[in-house]
């Protein structure tokens, strides 16, 4: 008979089950010490890690400040001048000026730097820097007969020397990128050093703001700057002008030479020594000029007797581009 009586719970009982119907417990005196030493052993591999980090860093730091603090001021100074003159220049359409003391020979005694950027990178110093270590070579300063050093290695090779290098090296905690910059550093006082102290010791600085994207319809501003006293002895906006005159020499036997397209007539060194040629006509010297005159021809369209003109040589074909 059963006793139980109505509406009373009894609580469920679990079965007995067989051994190993359950996780088996984890052998924790065995991982803990295991988990210990794992975590030691990276303790100390990151201890010995940040001291080579902190010596690395203490020897680049060693020798900033012994070996290359007067190179460091003195290109910091030159690297403030120049971007101060060039972000001044930049500000508004130069006044067309120039110092009467100036002669351009006078120019190839000393040592000059020059450099050609878009007048619209010019405004701002953060700008400058990635311009001129773009900038490629003309043919302005080879029409002046000047042989300045290109200011871009002024920005491209220079770099290490800047506050900002050894700020970097002081945030720096990653011993790959230390290293690198330790084999940086001494590449760049293997490599560059020499040449960046020679660009420090520069008398002029001649400077072209290009003001749209060629030079053959764009003007363009240039300055002329004394390194030694800062004084500005030159500063002007002018246009190219140039007259390229190409000639074909026609020979016996031999196929003539192809005639130059337009676009290549008015490309060329041809508009950088148009601007050289407005730059001397600045300084007093008197500017280069062309004019053609083309031979009067005869009734049935042949060259009329007697001698040729002038404007049109035997065996040649001049052309002339705007």
């Amino acid at each position: 008979m059963n006793d139980r009586k109505p509406g009373k719970l009894i609580p469920a009982r679990p079965e007995a089950v067989a051994d190993g119907d359950y996780m088996p417990r984890l052998p924790w005196r065995l991982i803990v010490p295991f988990v210990l030493v794992a975590a030691l052993v990276i303790v100390l591999h990151k201890s010995k890690e940040q001291a080579k980090v902190d010596r690395l860093r203490s020897q680049i730091l060693q020798v900033h400040e012994q070996e290359l603090a007067d190179a460091s001021k003195r290109y910091v100074q030159l690297r403030d001048r120049l971007d101060a003159w060039i972000v001044e220049a930049a500000s508004r359409p130069p006044e067309r000026a120039v110092d009467e003391r100036l002669k351009l020979e006078g120019l190839r005694a000393g040592n000059g730097l020059y450099l050609r950027i878009g007048a619209d990178l010019a405004k701002k110093k953060e700008t400058i820097s990635a311009a001129a270590v773009r900038m490629q070579a003309d043919a302005i300063t080879r029409c002046l007969g000047l042989s300045p050093a290109s200011a871009r290695g002024i920005y491209e090779k220079g770099a290490f020397l800047l506050p900002e290098w050894v700020e970097d090296v002081h945030e720096t905690d990653d011993l790959m990128t230390m290293r690198v910059k330790d084999n940086m550093l001494a590449r760049h006082m293997r490599a560059d050093l020499t040449g960046v102290l020679g660009l420090l010791r520069s008398d002029w600085f001649l400077l072209v703001l290009q003001q749209g994207p060629s030079r053959a319809r764009d003007p363009v501003d240039v300055f002329l700057w004394d390194m030694r006293s800062g004084e500005r002895l030159l500063s002007a906006r002018v246009r190219s002008r140039g007259v390229l005159l190409p000639a074909r020499i026609l020979s016996k036997g031999l196929r003539a030479a192809p005639e130059l397209s337009a676009t290549k007539l008015r490309e060329g060194a041809a508009v950088d020594c148009s601007i050289a040629s407005s730059i001397r006509e600045l300084t007093g010297a008197t500017a280069a000029s062309v004019s053609s005159a083309i031979a009067p021809t005869t009734a049935d369209g042949g060259a009329p007797t007697g001698q040729p003109d002038a404007g049109v040589a035997a065996g040649a074909e001049p052309a002339l581009s705007p």
